[in-house]
């Protein structure tokens, strides 16, 4: 993963990461220790999301086949994320974002859904949302609010912002 500071207060990280299960967590672990390097404290949901969205690719654009590679992009700006994630897996069924069914969760355990939650949980915390698949390859762009830019911020990331004023 490659991580650099852009203009505008963006902070970014994109690199490729092998579509199985280890690749991601080992992925996931590795933005996180950059956030923390630069000094970059966020709203701890945008890992919820990234973490499910690679994991559905591993899963379903893979079917958990080695060789696969899935390109991430995450623009960390001051009040949100725009992540872009791309891969050649197989194609979302009928080419569109799944339905996010809502779950009856008022019955006993044993009769509660096994899984689905997970596009209820990216919708719930993504502002926009974007998929299409062109030329083989699946393109996938969420933009996530974060908590207000001020809150949360460590003195280093404060600092920076008040220098650039």
């Amino acid at each position: 993963m490659i991580a650099e500071r852009l203009e505008g207060d963006v902070f970014s990280i994109h690199g490729t990461v092998a579509a199985v299960p280890d690749a991601v967590t080992a992925a996931l672990l590795e933005i996180r220790q950059h956030l923390v390097q630069d000094g970059t404290a966020r709203a701890p949901h945008w890992e919820i999301v990234v973490a499910e969205v690679l994991n559905n690719i591993v899963e379903h654009a893979f079917e958990n086949h080695l060789g696969g590679e899935i390109t991430l992009r995450l623009d960390f700006r001051p009040a949100g994320l725009c992540a872009s994630f791309r891969d050649n897996g197989h194609a979302m069924p009928g080419g569109m974002l799944p339905p996010s069914p809502t779950a009856d969760l008022d019955v006993p355990r044993a009769d509660l859904p096994e899984g689905g939650f997970g596009w209820q949980l990216i919708r719930g915390f993504a502002r926009r949302i974007d998929y299409h698949r062109r030329d083989g390859c699946n393109h996938l762009e969420l933009d996530i609010p974060l908590a207000d830019p001020a809150a949360g911020m460590t003195d280093a990331e404060r600092a920076r912002r008040q220098a650039r004023k």
